[in-house]
């Protein structure tokens, strides 16, 4: 099951990542335009979306290679599991604080850090030591 559930946050966190780049970065250049955003904050802000994009699928890409060796009970895949999850947690949780409401658009990243710390730890199965 842990491995499963690494699987889907991974493929999830890898989709998020298409929206994310190829739509809300024009509309942060279009807030740009607009005035709304403005400088010297635009520049830092287009920078951080094309990081965050970046890393979005990164971490969606690393999860993919952590999955197996969940699965066979690793330890070590199992803390990087772990830290991901925590992340994706505080950052979800972090955003609901911001936005002054629980269930915002970015309350998806809470879930998915839920799922991903429910594999490395209700559904996670050490490896047997022969």
């Amino acid at each position: 099951m842990s491995y499963y559930l690494v699987l889907v946050v991974a493929i999830l966190t890898c989709l998020q990542f298409i929206p994310h780049a190829f739509l809300g970065y024009p509309a942060i250049l279009e807030h740009v335009s607009k005035g709304e955003i403005q400088e010297p904050a635009a520049q830092g802000v287009q920078m951080i979306w094309i990081y965050s994009s970046i890393m979005m699928l990164l971490s969606g890409i690393w999860m993919f290679f952590i999955a197996k060796s969940i699965k066979m009970g690793e330890h070590l895949a199992r803390l990087q599991g772990l830290f991901i999850s925590i992340g994706l947690i505080a950052f979800g949780l972090s955003c609901s604080y911001i936005a002054q409401e629980v269930f915002n658009h970015l309350f998806f990243f809470t879930v998915e850090g839920i799922l991903l710390l429910l594999s490395v730890t209700v559904f996670y199965k050490r490896k047997s030591q022969d």
